[in-house]
């Protein structure tokens, strides 16, 4: 090494090497195959939940998702005996709060200090999450594509019952995309700032006002009702996939009798969509598909609300409770 650039002075330290490793995110252990214990560092503890350095193997599987724990507890002991590099993610804990971990390191006797097999943890919470909101975004992308094609083809089909010349045809299919147009911009703006707290009324009515001429809607939603600016978005994706469905399926494929209703209730907002009985004799399962999923994501955890819905011989019904809008 070059005169003067040799590494001296009290910075040069284990406990220096050891802060730094861990301040990227990497936890140190160590465990014992035979003995059926692991030997955790500060930072793999914290990422366990644990306050012992020395953990039973068998209480550490336990505290792995359900969801990740056979694969993750072969991938673990297929290290002790497979002699090359390894790396397998899984996650502790459930719900949005789990934490992804990536387990990597040797394996064979590469990895053996005595009757221990080293490794390292890294947490990889961050990305793994970024990833999953891509995921959800590229999927949410294409639902929605495939909802204004299923939206344009149920518009037209109501907008041709009623015509009475090809010129009025289009005029007033144009008139209700450009309605349909004007509320995707206004949840649009909305979310980029440019507006302040919207009423939830004036985005259902700007969402429903397509359907106006081939089905009985009544809208009757308090004025202190609001979505706030960051959630206008995800409201207006709330009623325009029941509005699709609905179009699809029940009420608003033609005939049919929508009544909407939203009101404040002990600080909370309760919204409440009831159709009756489709004159279409589609059927679709209820709780099915990407959009339901997308449903349940935007209410239970943008929102933080909760819903139920039903749907039976007499129609549909949903209602969502949001604690605060």
């Amino acid at each position: 090494m070059a005169e003067g650039f040799e590494p001296t002075g009290d910075g040069w330290t284990l406990a220096n090497f050891t802060a730094a490793i861990h301040r990227g995110g990497v936890a140190m252990w160590a465990w014992s195959p035979t003995q059926r214990v692991a030997r955790l560092d500060g930072l793999c503890r914290e990422f366990w939940g644990v306050s012992e350095s020395v953990v039973s193997i068998d209480e550490l599987f336990a505290r792995v998702n359900a969801e990740d724990r056979v694969e993750m507890v072969e991938n673990w002991w297929a290290s002790e005996r497979e002699p090359q590099a390894y790396s397998f993610d899984f996650r502790i804990g459930d719900g949005a709060g789990a934490r992804w971990i990536s387990a990597r390191g040797v394996g064979g006797e590469a990895s053996r200090v005595g009757a221990w097999i080293q490794a390292i943890f890294l947490d990889v919470t961050y990305t793994k999450r970024a990833e999953e909101a891509e995921r959800l975004l590229t999927a949410e992308l294409a639902h929605r594509v495939s909802n204004m094609f299923a939206v344009a083809r149920a518009l037209t089909s109501i907008v041709a019952r009623d015509a009475k010349s090809m010129p009025l045809f289009a005029e007033d299919l144009s008139r209700r995309f450009g309605v349909l147009h004007e509320a995707t911009a206004l949840a649009t703006r909305s979310q980029h700032g440019d507006h302040g707290n919207v009423p939830m009324g004036t985005l259902a009515e700007r969402i429903l006002a397509p359907y106006r001429n081939g089905a009985n809607i009544d809208v009757d939603i308090a004025d202190a009702v609001v979505a706030p600016p960051g959630k206008v978005n995800d409201y207006a994706m709330i009623f325009h996939e029941l509005a699709t469905n609905s179009a699809k399926y029940g009420a608003l494929s033609g005939g049919g009798t929508l009544t909407l209703r939203g009101r404040m209730e002990d600080g909370a907002a309760r919204l409440t969509w009831e159709e009756g009985a489709a004159p279409s004799s589609a059927t679709k399962a209820e709780g099915t598909g990407f959009g339901s999923r997308l449903l349940k994501q935007t209410i239970e955890r943008s929102l933080g609300g909760r819903f139920e819905r039903t749907i039976d011989a007499d129609g549909l019904r949903f209602e969502m409770v949001v604690e605060s809008v």
